[in-house]
C-alpha cells in the first residue's frame, strides 16, 4: 500500500497560486514562510503538514492534485472544493 507525506498551502484564487509557486521557484522565501504568510488553512499552525495518508482517505479533487504532486519540489496549483493548493511532497514510500 502507498503512503504519501505531504504538506501544503491553501490559497483563494489560482491567481494568487501562481504568483506564490513562481516565488517559492525562485528560492524567493521557503515553503514554511509561504505557508506562515499566504496559507488559508488551519493546517497553517503545522507550517502546512498534513501528516501521512493512504490513498482513498482525502477528498477526491485534493487526493488527486496530491498524489499528482513531484516529490521534493513545489507542486503546480491544483483545484479543490477548499480553493487553491500548492503541495510539497516530502515523501512517498510503499509497505508491502
Amino acid at each position: 500500500m502507498p503512503l504519501i507525506h505531504a504538506s501544503h498551502i491553501l490559497l483563494s484564487s489560482e491567481k494568487k497560486a501562481k504568483r506564490l509557486k513562481a516565488r517559492l521557484t525562485e528560492n524567493d522565501l521557503t515553503f514554511h514562510e509561504g505557508v506562515e504568510r499566504y496559507s488559508d488553512c488551519p493546517s497553517k499552525v503545522h507550517l502546512g503538514d498534513l501528516g501521512w495518508f493512504a490513498p482513498g482517505v482525502l477528498p477526491p479533487l485534493f487526493e488527486k492534485g496530491l498524489w499528482q504532486a513531484p516529490v521534493g519540489q513545489v507542486s503546480d496549483p491544483c483545484h479543490s472544493e477548499f480553493g487553491w493548493h500548492l503541495f510539497f511532497v516530502h515523501q512517498r514510500i510503499e509497505l508491502s
